[in-house]
């Protein structure tokens, strides 16, 4: 019986065999497509999961960063989301205007011309309370305050009092990062 059986397998013609070979290879081959599909696929799937909830994590590696210095940095190589966000570094310069500073606010350009002085502040802020700040914080100090323009991304403020006059730029940029552009003449 053993011997009947495989001289039917040794009957089969040798284009059936290469059909059968190559046919084979093709289901090995997609069956390894749909492996490493699929483990990318879980892969994107994970790394969106843990960009939708960047806080949560970003806290939870914050306490892990107090046992083991350093693992933010080597997560945040992995993932994008958990990079630390590089602080601001603060330039020389005063600050010319009346009001205090929106605290979070860095300093990252100051130049001074002949009757004029030039500051920019910026950092990761609320929009909305860095503008209610700095027009109620010059209204207080008694300076008569004109919008000049406005959109959804960028108010011009001028205030004024005594011949002197402060010109405000209130930018957003991405992700709540607002800058101000403040001018000072006098």
């Amino acid at each position: 019986m053993l011997r009947g059986l495989l001289s039917r397998i040794f009957s089969i013609s040798r284009r059936t065999w290469i059909f059968l070979s190559v046919t084979l290879l093709v289901f090995i081959a997609l069956l390894i497509w749909a492996v490493i599909s699929t483990a990318g696929w879980l892969f994107g799937m994970a790394r969106d999961s843990v960009n939708a909830a960047p806080d949560a994590v970003r806290a939870a590696t914050v306490q892990v960063e107090q046992v083991i210095p350093g693992v933010q940095e080597k997560l945040g190589v992995l993932v994008p989301g958990l990079k630390p966000d590089a602080p601001l570094r603060e330039v020389s310069g005063t600050d010319p205007a009346p009001v205090a500073r929106f605290p979070g606010l860095a300093r990252v350009q100051w130049q001074r011309d002949e009757q004029q002085v030039q500051v920019r502040y910026q950092g990761k802020a609320d929009f909305a309370g860095v503008l209610k700040h700095y027009t109620q914080g010059f209204a207080a100090q008694g300076y008569q305050h004109t919008l000049l323009s406005a959109s959804s991304t960028e108010e011009r403020h001028e205030f004024v009092k005594d011949g002197e006059r402060f010109n405000l730029v209130f930018s957003v940029l991405e992700r709540d990062v607002v800058t101000i552009d403040l001018s000072s003449r006098q």
